[in-house]
């Protein structure tokens, strides 16, 4: 057998100089199918399916909408066993009442949001996330009126929070059944908030801070209490 003749040096450059055009342009041709709707990222995609509004037989259902969904879900995940703990070791009777009934309202809310969920095809999640799980360990850690303060305060801020999002997406979603479910979670936090307030724990630093807003009219001085003019008293002429 013969022994194979090495190729010239010069063969193998010519080749090399032919193959690179092609591979680039391989690669160029990739990345346009990417950017022309071609595959995508994982995480480009699972952004775009996050952000995307589907058709349902109860009309469009956006991203705000199930958020909102879920939010009660998850909110209920935590509220639930906070009220009822606080049902049995709360110092005031009031906060025990009023915690107790606030996690039986979440019950039924929960019931609700799961429901809705499965009709419109909305995964939900199953435990407390982790900023949650720290809130009821905070407060299982507390001992007297300090447990009632913090159960409240952590409570008010969370419903304050989720306030202006239920009204936002009652106002604006094109969802028949999701404007009745903000319609009725709406009904639930503002009753929720009263009960809390109820329970003398409600105070400026249990607050969330207020909107940023623009276009407020300047402050001007407060109103002071008018001193009532004297009563006018008739002559009488003899």
């Amino acid at each position: 057998m013969r022994t194979p003749r090495p190729i010239p040096v010069a063969v193998q450059v010519a080749a090399l100089g032919l193959a690179l055009p092609l591979l680039l342009g391989g690669c160029t041709a990739l990345a346009r199918q990417s950017g022309d709707g071609g595959a995508q990222p994982a995480g480009v995609a699972a952004e775009n399916a996050q952000q995307a509004t589907v058709a349902t037989e109860w009309g469009p259902l956006g991203p705000a909408d199930r958020v909102l969904i879920v939010k009660v879900r998850q909110a209920g995940l935590w509220e639930i066993p906070v009220g009822r703990e606080a049902a049995r070791r709360a110092a005031r009777p009031a906060t025990q009442r009023n915690l107790a009934e606030i996690a039986r309202q979440h019950e039924r809310l929960d019931g609700i949001a799961r429901g809705i969920a499965a009709q419109l095809n909305v995964p939900l999640p199953d435990r407390p996330t982790a900023e949650q799980q720290s809130w009821m360990s905070e407060i299982t850690g507390k001992s007297g009126t300090e447990y009632d303060k913090t159960a409240v305060a952590r409570l008010r801020v969370a419903h304050g929070q989720i306030y202006p999002q239920i009204a936002a997406v009652r106002a604006s979603t094109r969802n028949t059944l999701v404007r009745q479910f903000a319609k009725q979670c709406e009904t639930f936090v503002h009753t929720h908030m009263a009960l809390l307030e109820g329970t003398g724990f409600v105070t400026v630093d249990a607050l969330p801070d207020p909107p940023a807003v623009t276009g407020a009219p300047e402050p001007g001085s407060p109103n002071q209490p008018r001193t009532p003019a004297p009563a006018a008293t008739s002559v009488i002429k003899g």
